[in-house]
């Protein structure tokens, strides 16, 4: 079973985000400059909580951009973000613009603090405003013509709103970033995918669609070490390879069929030419 801790849901976001830190400002909707780079900022004079993120990226005009994640914006939350604005702030000297991002099942919460004479606001943006239909049709069209997608619309997309069920809205997410050209990024984002979406999908389908990844990556990795050999030796010893790998990686009968789309006969005949019963 695939365990997911509060902490490793934070670090699926920031992520998210730091891969695809010059599509965010897309992905939120916000009228903002561009984004030139993520920063790796260090302020030793804040304190930090294991739940307290520091995701900020460098706008174009010089300004910062400070992304946050909270499901339940509470006045704490607001001033933990101004003690942390201000010190951004002082060590930058550049304006600070804080966007906090809420997933489905949460709530608008407080999005004003008003101390008297100091005034502090964020940009809350609610993934359940956002409608996860016209995305999925929007992918799949750009997907089919080989134009280019936003990854984070797809890696938050069983967050937002849909006439299908969560199960179902993230079945469908999986299968189209199975559809994404780039081999060096399609498991990642299928990884955040499955980690945003493990607070709000029930926990079998999530171990089922773990283990389907598990086993693409299994496949992958048994097919570089076997295939190297086998373009020389023909499409049968590849294959055999490919067994010879599962095996070792201690993969059952029933595993190498389904990965390798062998029959049992087919699998016995080829571990008899390898010494393997």
């Amino acid at each position: 079973m695939q365990k997911i801790n509060a902490q490793n849901y934070d670090l699926a976001f920031k992520e998210a985000f730091s891969i695809f830190n010059r599509k965010s400002l897309d992905f939120l909707g916000i009228d903002l400059p561009s984004i030139v780079s993520f920063m790796e900022t260090e302020i030793p004079q804040v304190e930090t909580t294991d739940d307290m993120m520091d995701l900020n990226f460098r706008l174009e005009d010089g300004s910062i951009l400070h992304l946050e994640e909270e499901i339940h914006l509470s006045r704490g939350d607001l001033i933990r973000f101004a003690h942390y604005d201000l010190r951004l702030f002082n060590t930058y000297n550049t304006p600070i613009h804080t966007v906090v991002l809420t997933p489905a099942d949460g709530s608008p919460g407080t999005k004003i603090l008003d101390a008297g004479n100091l005034q502090y606001n964020v940009l809350q943006i609610i993934l359940a405003d956002r409608d996860a239909d016209f995305l999925l049709s929007k992918v799949q069209s750009a997907i089919e013509n080989g134009e280019p997608i936003n990854e984070l619309e797809l890696i938050f997309m069983p967050l937002m709103k849909s006439r299908l069920t969560k199960t179902q809205l993230l079945k469908k997410t999986i299968e189209l970033e199975n559809q994404l050209p780039k081999r060096e990024i399609r498991n990642k984002i299928r990884e955040l995918t499955l980690i945003l979406a493990d607070r709000i999908v029930n926990r079998e389908i999530l171990d089922e669609l773990w283990e389907e990844l598990r086993m693409l990556k299994v496949i992958k990795y048994a097919e570089e070490k076997g295939m190297e050999k086998g373009m020389e030796k023909g499409m049968e010893k590849g294959m055999e390879e490919v067994v010879r790998n599962l095996l070792s990686l201690g993969m059952d009968d029933e595993f190498i069929i389904k990965a390798t789309g062998l029959d049992m006969a087919m699998l016995e005949k080829m571990k008899n030419s390898l010494d393997l019963l």
